[in-house]
């Protein structure tokens, strides 16, 4: 037995299902398709004007769901699965196959099908899982310094007086590194949470960035960078003072780490329309290639492990700059070469009015 829809429910159905952001397929017995929506066009990148009987062969020929279609039609049980879909982009849906039952004869006449997509859930699992292993080991490598050396201590090194010194400073080293990890992460998660609350005033670019040169310079010139200033006079940006020292410092001190010695980093700004000023950090470092370049503003996320610890840092810098930005309303991004260098760029409002304040930069 099959089923048709008549004349009136056919575009009141259309139209509720067209207004769904799931995408639904109806089949019958025949496996021809009776219905679907807007949704399912964009899913399976179908012509929006097809005509004629349509099966579901020429729409997918992805196993799962013909499996899954099949065991509603054959035994009458709903199947669920989740599945990845090829178009455009990848992506991933949880798809759930129904069996559509005549009341009157009590027989599986059709099957529905609900396509929803998880891509993103599914991309934010992977980040949070990715976060706490990273975070465990981020903890657990000078953690397990700090216990080998204070081990060490009780054995008797203590009494060395070659090297008691020493081992004291390395687990200074290693607990300072955590405490860094620590305040970073809480800042991050005030800033998540909408509890850092901005001030925003008018800021003169060049002479804030000038005042952030005494902080930056010191790591400039034990590694052998060139920090400029190429902001040129009159730039203006409307931003909480203390944020944007963290956005900038941030974005300053990974572009000298992450450089070679004799390289540079360059800051400069412009206003890029009536309503933004563009800040951007460019350098002559190492690069980030083009596969990380969508990852490295998530929180621990390294690009290279071993450069990292190398250089130092808690992997929550760039974190804390995009939540930042967003949250002034703003956006950054990013352009790089490996091997050349890269340029983070920073949008933040402009002032409406031409007055401006200087704030010096803190050292805490």
């Amino acid at each position: 037995m099959s089923f048709r829809l008549d004349q009136y429910s056919q575009p009141l159905l259309e139209a509720v299902l067209g207004s769904l952001r799931e995408g639904i397929l109806v089949i019958d017995r025949q496996t021809e398709v009776v219905l679907y929506n807007q949704a399912a066009i964009d899913i399976f990148n179908l012509s929006p004007v097809m005509t004629g009987p349509l099966r579901l062969i020429d729409i997918t020929r992805n196993k799962a769901i013909h499996d899954g279609f099949h065991q509603v039609l054959e035994e009458g049980r709903p199947f669920d699965a989740n599945l990845e879909i090829f178009g455009v982009q990848e992506r991933t849906f949880s798809f759930r196959a129904t069996p559509l039952i005549m009341p009157s004869a009590h027989e599986v006449v059709g099957a529905i099908g609900v396509f929803f997509d998880v891509t993103q859930l599914v991309r934010l699992e992977r980040v949070r899982r990715e976060f706490f292993a990273n975070l465990s080991h981020e903890l657990r490598t000078p953690l397990t310094s700090i216990l080998a050396y204070v081990e060490t201590l009780l054995n008797g090194a203590l009494y060395d007086n070659e090297n008691n010194l020493q081992f004291l400073r390395i687990i200074n080293k290693h607990a300072t590194r955590m405490q860094n990890l620590v305040r970073d992460i809480a800042d991050l998660s005030a800033i998540e949470a909408g509890e850092f609350k901005l001030e925003p005033v008018t800021i003169d670019l060049k002479a804030f960035v000038d005042n952030l040169s005494v902080l930056v310079l010191p790591e400039a010139t034990a590694r052998q960078v060139t920090f400029r200033n190429d902001v040129p006079p009159g730039i203006q940006v409307q931003a909480d003072p203390q944020a944007l020292e963290q956005i900038l410092m941030n974005l300053i001190i990974n572009a000298v780490k992450f450089n070679r010695p004799g390289g540079e980093v360059v800051v400069t700004a412009s206003f890029e329309s009536d309503v933004r000023t563009l800040i951007a950090v460019r350098d002559t470092g190492i690069g980030i290639e083009a596969k990380h370049l969508g990852r490295i503003f998530e929180r621990l996320y390294r690009v290279d492990k071993s450069r990292s610890q190398e250089v130092g840092g808690t992997g929550l810098g760039l974190a804390i700059v995009k939540h930042l930005v967003l949250n002034h309303g703003g956006d950054v991004s990013v352009d790089s070469t490996p091997g050349v260098g890269s340029e983070f760029r920073v949008r933040l409002p402009r002032p409406m009015t031409p007055t401006s304040v200087v704030f010096p930069a803190t050292t805490g």
